[in-house]
């Protein structure tokens, strides 16, 4: 599961996504529509009760995970992340690919 501003990311990277990828725009396109079946959007307001909390535990580490922190409050979620950030923070269980 994502938040659902990932989206708006997604949109914001479109550029360095076609130059790094060198695929065509209509094939990213393809790409994160096959990607996002299986990723769960989590809307804000279901998260936003619980910002404050996950801006208590980490925004002074690293504010732009906040909102990742928070949706996976939200979601009673654990977070699978390689940023080490997420590691300061106990409400949620993380978990990392190179551990």
């Amino acid at each position: 599961m994502t938040p659902a501003f990932v989206h708006d990311e997604i949109e914001n990277l479109e550029d360095l996504i076609l130059e790094k990828s060198g695929m065509a725009p209509g094939r990213v396109a393809q790409f994160v529509d096959l990607l996002f079946q299986y990723i769960e959007v989590v809307p804000v307001d279901e998260f936003y009760p619980v910002i404050g909390r996950a801006d208590e535990a980490i925004g002074d580490t690293d504010p732009d995970d906040v909102l990742y922190l928070a949706c996976a409050i939200a979601s009673d979620a654990a977070i699978w992340s390689g940023d080490s950030d997420f590691g300061d923070q106990s409400l949620e269980k993380t978990y990392s690919t190179s551990a």
